[in-house]
This record gives C-alpha cells, structure tokens and sequence, in this order.
C-alpha cells in the first residue's frame, strides 16, 4: 500500500508538470527561466521548496536525534532570519539588474559586474562542485527514505536470523505462547538459548514480540532490539531507490525546465509541508502525546537530548552557526529561481512568510528526532531516523501518503539543482566558449539539448557518488554550505561595494577553495569545530580580509562598470 500512494503521487507529479510543459514556449528563455513570469505564491513556494531539502527534512530528524533539540536554533532559527535577509538583500537586486540586463545565470552577472572571464572559469567547477554535494544529499536522503519506508516488501523466507537470549529468559521463553500468526517465523532452542526469526521484518513487530513475555523486562527487550536490528527487512534497496527518485526528477526537468520545476516544486511545497504536520501529529499520538513522549525521553539515556546541556552542542558552535544559512545567497539554483520573478514587489510574501513556513518545517523534524532518541537504537542510522519513525507508527496509508510528502522536500530542491547545472554549463560555458572549438553559435534548441545532457551527466555522477554510502546527510549538506557562504562576500561586494574587482574576488575565490579543500579531509569523517567554532567561520572570515585587501591595493573596475551598476542618483 505504501509503495502504491508513493507511485500516485509521483504519477501525479508527472502530469502536473508534463501539462505545464504544454504551456511552454519551447525556447531557451523559457526552458531557463520561464520567460521572468513566476507570481508571488508560486516564487514563495518555489523559492521555499528548493531550500527545503533532504537536509532539512531527513537531515534535521537524524541530527535531532543524535544531538538534541539545539539543532533547531542552530540551523531553523538562523535560517529564518538570515534566509530573509539575503532575499531582500541579494534577491531582489539581482532580479532588478537581471531584468535590466538579460542575466540568465548567476555567472553571467558576475562576468558582467567584474569583466573577467578568468573570474567565470575558476567559479564555475566551484559551483558545480557545490551544487554537484547538494545533489548528493538529497539522492542519498531519497534512498534512504525509501528504504525506510518499505520494509518487508520483498518478504523473504529463506533467511533465518538467530540471537542468544539471557539465561533468566529461559523459563519463559520455553513456556512461550507463540500466536498463530507468528509460529512459521519464531521458534527458541532452549539447549542453546537461541531465539530465531525467519524470513525479513518489519520495525512495527517490535511491539508485537514485547508482548510475548510478560512482565516486560530489559532482557527481553534487549533481545528484541538485536533481533529487529539484524533481520533483513526486505526493503526495496537504496540504490533502487535513490535511483528511482533521480529518474523521476530528471525526466520533468528534462522535457519541462523551469516553468515545470516551478509547478513542482509548488506542488511538492504544499503536499511536504501539509504531511509533515500529518506525520508529527500521527506519530505524537501513537507515542501517547506530546508529554508523554517526552517523559519517556527525560527517562532514557538520551534524556539529554532535550536540551543544550553537556558537550551535545558548544556556545561558541552554536553562535557561529549563523555563517552556514548565507550560503543562500551564493546558491546558483536560488539565484536561477529570483531571476524568474514578473517583478520586483513579488519578493515581498517571500521574505515576509519563508521564516513562518521554516518553523512549520523544522519544530516537528526536531521534535520527532529528539523523541525517536527514546525508542529507537542508539546505533540507528541518522539518515533512517524519520522515515523509520513513520513506518513504524504510522499505517500503511498514512505511511504512504507522509513517505510521499518527505520525498516531495526531497525532489523539489534536486528539480532547481539539476535545471541549474545545464543552465550554468550552456550559458556560461558552451555558448560563450563553444566557438573556440568549433560549435559556431548555439540557437535555442541546441542550448536546451546541450543542458539537458550536461544534466544527465551530472545525476548520474551524484548517483554513482552516492552508491559509496558517503555518510549523513546533514554533516555532507553543512559542508557543502560551508563552500557557498564562504564565497558571500563575493556577491556582497558585487551589489553593495562599488570599489571592489576582479583581482580582489579571484583572490578570495582561491582563498576559499584552497581552504575548503584543506579541510575537507576533516569534514569527510563527519561535522568538527576549529577551537570550537564552526569551519565556515575561518574561510569565511579569510575570503571577506583577502577581498577587502587585494581590491584596495589594485586599480578600481573600470569607470563604465561603476557607472552601470551604481548609477548617480539624480535629485
């Protein structure tokens, strides 16, 4: 039943935005930027959508879990505020000098804001690599989503899963009345205290076998636990998943482009955000309510998970924090979707709601992950923790109609991160360089056939990456904004520093790289701190000194470049 309701609804995101194809113009404006045609409800959800990622969703739940509920100040609480801040600062001039100039892409405006094409070609691998991570989390989120999701969908009966019980259990196991239900799976050996399950299993019988011996007692649930933890659930794999919902995302952006991505990620805001309060409410209750469920969690182990106390999250990791949500305003795919707004008073609901609509997102996320921390294994892997939550507390139907949502948040970042690797690559690459090696000039159809191949050679890079497990999806999306914000300065000192130029933002270009890559070795073996701060803190800071200082000690932009894009106000 839950894999049906996914198939639905991915059947009827498909027909949703395969119709707004029909509504296409079939040129490379429109396959790019829906010919700057996007209101303010769909530029809210489009914009929200595509912030909202497996990082936020998967990634938050699994942090929560691990960390505690500091995770929501650290990332939601930042997010909302500084995300804002970056729309009204960076967004809408960037549409404004977009509109005025035909900028189609984020390095179009910078070649044209610092005349230097030596500029484009370092930033260009740096954004494809960025985005290239970002990819990554939302395919490694997806297929473990779907893993989660559908356990025991290929039952198998031909394997057997044995743990050795405590020596106290032995009476009772011996007198055990095994249902009906349950005897061709479960049998105990009392010469060799071994409990045997046989064939895959679903988390939901956790409770079922619990009940097989009575009074509870830690034993027994120990044994349980083991006996969950190795049985093969039957799930559909990780790979086929992950798979599955890159092909789904590549086939709408592929015949469809913005206009179709714009119309999904809508969709997908909508449906993401009304299962994810569906799911919170769903698994609260199943846990007794809210009280009680964090009762259970202030009596277990993880009690400390329900504040900032101890050494879950630092003062100084927790301040500094603030640096990674600026990585919006160097995100590419964001950058692609200001550009698509009709005007400038379309970034008003934007900026006003997105901090509402990340409080929605995030406080269930943190709460279910904190919670899970009470009845789930220490040893869970982050990256199952919601979608384990939900397959075990939710029925089929429901389980199906939230795996769908959680996989919406998924698709509707991966749609404006694929779409903006061919716009990137096409524009910026090819049509601007292609004649130097012999491909004349590209009309509109070659530029849309160019980027939808550069995009399928992207995706199946991100999942061939994502095939090796590279780890937890929130550690991999820290480090990947880590790279964005750290490169802020850069469109900071475009709109707002008049003096600034090639020479100062080439060198904090190669600041940032230089330093990412020195730590990226660190970063590979999960989140660190640099005396307790986070990384982003030290390149950042690098790239703001070196921009300032290499700009003042070379000549200013040329005067025609000042002119253009700080014109003098006239009285």
């Amino acid at each position: 039943m839950t894999i049906g309701i996914i198939l639905a609804y991915v059947a009827l995101l498909l027909g949703v935005t395969l119709y707004s194809t029909r509504r296409s113009k079939k040129d490379s404006g429109d396959y790019f930027l829906a010919n700057r045609g996007i209101g303010s409800f769909m530029l809210l959800m489009s914009i929200f959508g595509t912030t909202m990622t497996a990082f936020a969703l998967v990634g938050s739940t699994g942090r929560a879990f691990e960390k505690g509920i500091g995770v929501y100040g650290l990332m939601a609480s930042w997010s909302g505020i500084i995300h804002s801040l970056c729309f009204f600062l960076i967004g809408a001039k960037v549409w404004r000098l977009g509109k005025e100039h035909g900028y189609v892409t984020q390095l179009a405006f910078f070649r044209d804001r610092y005349r230097s094409d030596a500029f484009v070609l370092l930033l260009f691998p740096m954004m494809v690599g960025f985005v290239l991570i970002y990819i990554l989390v939302g395919v490694v989120g997806s297929g473990r989503v779907v893993e989660a999701l559908t356990p025991e969908t290929f039952a198998r009966s031909d394997v057997t899963t044995s743990v050795v019980v405590d020596a106290s259990l032995e009476p009772k196991l011996a007198a055990m009345q095994v249902p009906e239900a349950l005897r061709d799976k479960l049998s105990f050996d009392a010469s060799s205290r071994t409990l045997t399950w046989t064939g895959s299993m679903h988390p939901k019988r956790r409770g079922a076998l619990m009940k097989l011996v009575q009074p509870p007692s830690k034993p027994w649930a120990d044994a349980v636990g083991q006996l969950v933890k190795k049985a093969p659930r039957g799930a559909i794999p990780y790979a086929w998943g992950m798979g599955f919902i890159s092909l789904v995302v590549l086939i709408y952006v592929f015949f469809g482009g913005m206009r179709a991505t714009a119309w999904a990620n809508t969709m997908q805001t909508i449906v993401f955000m009304v299962m994810g309060v569906v799911a919170f409410v769903v698994i609260k209750n199943a846990l007794g309510g809210a009280e009680a469920a964090s009762k259970a969690l202030l009596a277990s182990k993880a009690a400390e998970r329900a504040s900032r106390a101890g050494d879950q999250i630092g003062k100084m990791q927790f301040l500094t924090y603030c640096f990674v949500p600026l990585s919006v305003g160097m995100f590419p795919h964001l950058f692609q979707h200001w550009l698509t707004a009709k005007r400038a008073s379309n970034f008003k609901l934007t900026v006003v709601a997105h901090p509402l609509f990340i409080a929605i997102t995030w406080v269930p996320c943190i709460l279910l992950g904190i919670w899970a921390a009470a009845v789930l294994p220490a040893t869970t892997d982050p990256n199952a923790v919601l979608g384990t939550m939900v397959s075990r507390y939710a029925g089929d139907v429901l389980s199906g109609l939230i795996g769908a949502g959680i996989l919406a948040a998924i698709m509707s970042s991966m749609d404006s991160q694929f779409l903006c690797l061919g716009s990137l690559f096409t524009n910026d690459i090819v049509d601007r360089y292609g004649h130097r090696i012999g491909l004349g000039t590209l009309d509109d159809r070659a530029k849309v056939r160019v980027g939808r191949i550069f995009v399928v050679a992207m995706v199946l890079i991100a999942f061939g990456i994502g095939l090796t497990n590279p780890g937890g999806v929130f550690p991999i999306g820290v480090w990947c904004f880590t790279g964005f914000a750290s490169l802020f300065p850069i469109v900071f000192a475009a709109l707002y520093w008049k003096r600034s130029n090639k020479h100062g933002v080439i060198a904090a270009a190669l600041t940032v790289a230089v330093l990412w890559f020195w730590f990226l070795g660190d970063a590979l073996t999960g989140e660190f701190l640099i005396g307790g701060m986070m990384p982003v803190t030290i390149v950042l800071a690098a790239s703001a000194v070196v921009l300032v200082v290499v700009t003042l000690l070379t000549p200013p932009p040329p005067r025609d470049v000042q002119d253009k894009f700080f014109p003098e106000r006239t009285a």
